[in-house]
């Protein structure tokens, strides 16, 4: 007859199966976590590759959420910078896009995103730069329309002095030579008077 298992070998067995349930158990959550992390940085890739921003911002702040500072959050960062920064995208932000390819190259620098998030910043600060610069132009631009405009408005006054200045000279003229008629005239009539007296002085 086979010998019954000691008490003590009962207890042994009884802790290693609560042992492989207690493992089983919190493996689960972990294997459930990764999966939703898949998922999500899939559903933040598609909905970004459709054009639809919001839903691809969403997703990617889920990532950020349940990855708590570990990878895959590099790569949600970094995903989350392309969205701020695409520019078909109504609600882009450059300053946030730059805040998100900034945390990807602080928190995780040995990522294999953290070098084109450097090359993102590059050249989203260079287009800040460029855009400071067009501005500053067309501030200037619109100086010199300014400008040019009240030197027009200037010279059509100018001219409209000018203009009246020479009608005033033309009424001048035109009362200089009725003057010059009229003296001419007085000048006639004493002339005539002048003979009538002689005629009858003779």
């Amino acid at each position: 007859m086979g010998r019954k298992p000691s008490r003590a070998g009962q207890y042994f067995y009884i802790c290693l199966a609560l042992l492989i349930l207690i493992s089983g158990c919190s493996l689960l959550p972990e294997s459930n976590r990764r999966r939703e992390l898949r998922e999500s940085l899939a559903n933040g890739n598609s909905s970004l590759a459709h054009g639809e921003y919001e839903a691809s911002l969403k997703a990617f702040q889920q990532v950020l959420t349940l990855a708590q500072d570990q990878p895959p959050a590099d790569v949600a960062s970094y995903n989350i910078g392309l969205v701020y920064a695409h520019p078909q995208n109504p609600d882009r932000d450059r300053e946030k896009a730059i805040a998100s390819f900034t945390r990807v190259v602080g928190s995780f620098p040995n990522s294999p995103w953290a070098a084109p998030a450097k090359i993102w910043i590059g050249v989203l600060k260079e287009s800040e730069e460029q855009q400071r610069e067009v501005a500053k132009s067309q501030k200037l631009i619109e100086k010199s329309q300014q400008e040019v405009e009240e030197n027009r408005l200037a010279m059509e006054k100018i001219k409209q002095e000018i203009e009246k200045t020479r009608l005033e000279l033309e009424k001048s003229k035109q009362e200089v030579e009725k003057s010059k008629q009229m003296i001419e005239k007085s000048k006639q009539v004493d002339m005539e008077i002048e003979r009538k007296r002689r005629e009858r002085r003779k």
